[in-house]
This record gives C-alpha cells, structure tokens and sequence, in this order.
C-alpha cells in the first residue's frame, strides 16, 4: 500500500466522520427540529379525509330483497330523507352528505358482502344498518375491525349491541324488551297461559322466541311446543297440525311478515286451533302480513317496538314521504322514523368532531366519531329524544300491541296508549 494513499484514506474518513456529526440531531433537538416538524405530513391513519368539493359518504344496508323487501324500502327511504333534509340545510361546513346504499337482503352472508364493500372504501364515514338482525350479525365483524361505526334503525336481537362491539349501536329497542312485554300481555291481559312459540330460524326470531318462552314460564304459562319452520316456507299445516294436537290457547310466532301471514291463515284450518289466538312481532307489523293473512289476520295481535313520536315532526316527515315516494309513510314499512333517526344520530356526531383543515378538506378521525356517536344528545328525532348509552343502545319509547280490526292495526296495550 502506498504512504500518498493512506493519507487520502485518513482524510476521507474524516470528512465522512464530521458529515456525520452534523447529520445527526442533538440531544437537545430531539429527532427532528422544529422547522423540520412543521414540513413534516400529518399522520392520516384512522382518518377519512374528504377533498374540498367531496361528499360525506354514509353507507346503507337495506333489505331491498329477501323475506322483507318493502320494509327494506321504507327504511332506504326514510334514510334518503334525512339525508336531503341535511343538505337542505346546508350540509356540515360546505360538505354535503351523500347516502351509498347497497342490498344487505336480510341475509348474513350478504351484510358480510355489504360490510366488505364498505371496508374496502376508504370514502365510508359511517354506516346505517343493517335491516334484520342477521344481516346485521354479518356486518359488525367486518365493520368492527375496519373501525367504522354504524347504527342499525331496527335490527332488534338482543346481541347486535355488548360491550364487546364499540362500533355497534341502534336506534331500534332490544327484542329483550319485546319478548318480556308480549309475554307479559297474553298472561295477565288476555289471560291466557298456554302458549305454542314457533320461529322461523333466523337470529331475529329464534332469539325472540326464546326470550318469550323464557318470560312466559317465568311468570306461570306454559309452553306447550317450541317449534323451528324455516324463513320462505309456504305450507305449515304438518307444523301447526303437531301444535294443534297439544291443544294451545294461542300461538306466538317470532319472525316475518308473509310467514307469519300464512301461519295465522292456515291455523283456521287446523283442528285445535280453529280458536286459539295468533299473535306475532314486529316483524310482522306491515300490509305484507295483512296481506298473505287476508280475513285470517282479524282479531290478531302484532306487537311493535315504537319511539316516542314527535307529532309536528311526522307530520312535516310524512308530507315528504309522500311527495318524494307517492305512497304513504308505513305503507311499506314501520322503521321509517327509527331509520331517519339514525342517519341523523350519525351527523350530528360527524358535526361533533369533524374538522376543516388548512387545504380546505374535511377530516373526520374514525376513533373519535366512534366516541361521538354514543356521546352526542340528545338529538330531536322523529322516534323521540335520542342518545345512546354506553353499550349502544340509543333508542326512545317502548313496545306497543295491536291488534287488527277492519284490515288494520288499532293499538290495544303498551307504550303511548292514552
């Protein structure tokens, strides 16, 4: 090796040892300097950030097919509504709301569909849904891990909410109510005591009949039978000819509308039932049950979980049901009003914590409005005064029975009846 080349090494180990001392921060300074800090990009993770010009973008599971499609649709349009009512006043500082609705068919594999759409879309601030409970149990996976809060107008199975899911809330009351209620109604109102539960083997209706069957022992009846059919059955009459034989003073079934229309319609022509009283929930509570029920349907009793109803409010709701749909708001469905709600429960958290930053774009931390969203209220809605609890129940009211006379519901017993 040559003495001129060790020289030149030594030299430029020394200008790359004193780069060095300069690239580093000092103690002091910590990691990066100040003037350092302030070109330094915002962290964005967990955040939805909305361009100037953009649309906040609320998603929705409807039940547009499968067992319930016009209560789907009443629930779509009352969603809708809301969301023309927010824009008509103005939006959130300049940023107008926008409704992306998709077909959650009251179906769990198809809300896992739904949730996976709505994960995959970094635009979805929120969600209102789903329809069924089901469907539901198919979107709060999804929905949880992706960390976007959504707020369901009438799944109902007592599960949907747990302190487990931060993410899951609903403006609907729990079937635990519903089922203690109507339990409660045909023991010491109608004075019966025997009673067959059949449900139709979905989550919201087995979970329902349980709770019925469960209270009604509870409190002295008897449960004669406890039968599963299955949701899109037609023909029950094997099923109800096995009830029958037991001699029941009526029948609860927990599930939908035409199934429940059918039951209540084949029972006439079932020996030992020819008498024995029908009465279901509110899954049944449509024309669609009145309906496949046809004359069977009077003297039948359906109950309700129904919020505290602002009169003035419903009615201007109801004018623009009508104007925007050309049919009459609970013509299609019951959950209009709950569904208005909760698209409105969900921008007035939005409200809450959404910020304008300098670049004129509107930045919503997910982590926050799922705080928000069980924080804010109460809030003026259409069921009543809402604000949820911590476990994401956000729901006003009670449970109302019905019973039909004349091919419609008259309310005979429960929450608001004067």
């Amino acid at each position: 090796m040559s003495k001129s080349f060790t020289v030149l090494g030594l030299i430029l180990v020394a200008v790359l040892a004193l780069a060095a001392c300069v690239a580093a921060p000092s103690p002091a300074e910590g990691p990066m300097a100040d003037d350092q800090m302030e070109d330094a990009p915002a962290d964005m993770s967990g955040k939805v950030v909305i361009p100037a010009g953009g649309m906040i973008r609320i998603g929705g599971s409807f039940a547009l097919t499968g067992p319930i499609p016009d209560p789907g649709k009443d629930i779509q349009y009352g969603a809708e509504i809301a969301i023309d009512d927010l824009n008509a006043m103005g939006g959130f500082e300049g940023f107008m709301f926008e409704l992306v609705g998709e077909d959650g068919a009251c179906d769990g594999t198809q809300g896992t569909n739904v949730g996976n759409k709505f994960a995959a879309d970094e635009t979805i601030v929120a969600v209102s849904g789903g329809t069924c409970s089901g469907e539901t149990f198919g979107l709060m996976p999804i929905l949880q891990e992706a960390r976007i809060p959504f707020v369901s107008p009438s799944a109902t199975n007592p599960d949907i909410t747990s302190e487990d899911c931060d993410v899951c809330n609903r403006v609907a009351l729990s079937d635990a109510l519903q089922g203690v209620t109507d339990a409660n109604f045909v023991v010491n109102e109608l004075g019966l005591s025997k009673f067959a539960v059949v449900h139709d083997n979905s989550d919201y209706g087995k979970g329902l009949a349980e709770i019925f069957q469960n209270h009604l022992m509870a409190i002295g009846g008897e449960v004669s039978s406890f039968e599963g059919a299955q949701v899109g059955d037609t023909d029950f009459r094997a099923m109800l000819a096995k009830v029958g034989a037991d001699g029941p003073e009526g029948i609860f079934f927990a599930g939908y509308s035409t199934e429940a229309g059918l039951i209540a319609q084949q029972m006439t022509e079932t020996p030992g039932l020819e008498n024995a009283v029908f009465m279901s929930v509110d899954g049944a509570y449509t024309q669609q049950y009145l309906d496949a029920a046809g004359p069977a349907a009077e003297g039948t009793y359906v109950s309700f979980v129904a919020g505290a109803e602002s009169e003035e409010m419903n009615a201007e709701f109801d004018a623009k049901f009508m104007d925007k749909y050309g049919v009459a708001a609970g013509d299609l469905g019951p959950f209009h009003g709950q569904s208005y709600d909760s698209v409105k429960l969900i921008a007035a958290a939005i409200m809450e914590v959404g910020e304008v930053g300098d670049d004129g774009s509107l930045v919503i931390d997910r982590e926050a409005l799922i705080a928000a969203i069980r924080s804010v209220g109460p809030i003026d809605g259409l069921t009543g005064s809402l604000m949820c609890d911590a476990m994401g129940e956000c729901g006003a009211g009670g449970v109302q029975i019905f019973q039909v006379g004349d091919g419609d519901f008259n309310q005979v017993s429960g929450f608001g009846l004067e």
